[in-house]
């Protein structure tokens, strides 16, 4: 497997952007109508999250979602290609989310799996930002080898999620920042937060380590711009007047993230990744989870 997936890398860096974004787009389509990857669970999300839209502006906004991932995953294997060169026309990020990371001695990045979250860590490497990501572990290890290694470029470093805690803290101790991306459901182990007016659990790692580190959580999102050039922006998020409680601390940091992350995803719907089982699992009884 991770000689096949080189293979593909490697031959999407061969093809010009334009055409490679171009076949992006065609294969979120043929997925859409062919290959109904989480369809079901997609559609299910978009119901509980946009009620008040008719069944064609639903069936619209994740026939665009599909598309926009099949962009999303040709970017990521031409991850090489782009960053190697730095191109600035592709990829972008404000002097005043630079300015955030490089004033601070370490801390927590905080996205979503919204827009491309790949791009995150190696525009900021690019920038001489030091970043260590965490990240699930593949079933398969080819796969989860190659993965890591694309993920892995100038100051970006990855660290399976199951490392454990006193390993993210060291690297936030050592002036880097952790890198999370936390908005899947967490389950019983996660803190209760709102988002589209409905329940979700949500990890606790970012608010924890916060609280240990007293380092500042920077969140950002990186999107997909009409003229297919990815925008990344960051900003500190509100720690002021949190709860002296632990615990109800934690949720506080959760529902200001989840906040901040449904006001984006409002404004692009068909960026966010819907095809995860996002609230009560219950909610989701008879749809496959393949299609």
């Amino acid at each position: 497997m991770y000689f096949l997936l080189k293979i593909v890398s490697y031959l999407l860096q061969l093809i010009p952007r334009k055409v490679a974004l171009f076949f992006g787009r065609q294969l979120g389509s043929f997925i859409y109508y062919f290959i109904p990857f989480r369809k079901s669970i997609a559609t299910k999300n978009l119901e509980i999250a946009f009620p008040d839209w008719d069944c064609n502006k639903k069936k619209q906004t994740l026939h665009a979602c599909y598309r926009h991932f099949g962009m999303v995953f040709i970017d990521f294997f031409r991850l090489p290609k782009i960053f190697d060169t730095i191109d600035k026309s592709i990829v972008s990020i404000n002097e005043n989310s630079l300015r955030l990371f490089k004033q601070n001695f370490g801390g927590i990045m905080l996205s979503a799996h919204f827009g491309n979250w790949e791009f995150l860590g190696p525009t900021l490497g690019v920038n001489n930002i030091n970043l260590v990501g965490v990240t699930q572990i593949q079933h398969n290890n080819g796969s989860n080898l190659f993965f890591n290694e694309l993920r892995s470029s100038k100051n970006v470093k990855m660290l399976p999620v199951n490392c454990g805690s006193k390993v993210m803290i060291k690297v936030i101790k050592e002036g880097k920042y952790l890198g999370l991306i936390s908005d899947q459901s967490a389950g019983e182990r996660g803190t209760k937060a709102i988002f589209f007016n409905k329940e979700v659990s949500l990890p606790k790692g970012a608010g924890i380590f916060h609280l240990k580190t007293n380092t500042p959580i920077l969140l950002g999102f990186c999107i997909l711009s009409d003229d297919f050039r990815y925008n990344l922006s960051f900003h500190e998020l509100d720690v002021n007047g949190l709860s002296e409680d632990r615990g109800l601390a934690i949720q506080q940091i959760n529902q200001r993230y989840s906040n901040l992350l449904e006001e984006k995803v409002r404004i692009y719907p068909q960026q966010y990744f819907w095809f995860h089982r996002k609230w009560a699992k219950n909610i989701y009884n008879g749809l496959s989870h393949t299609f």
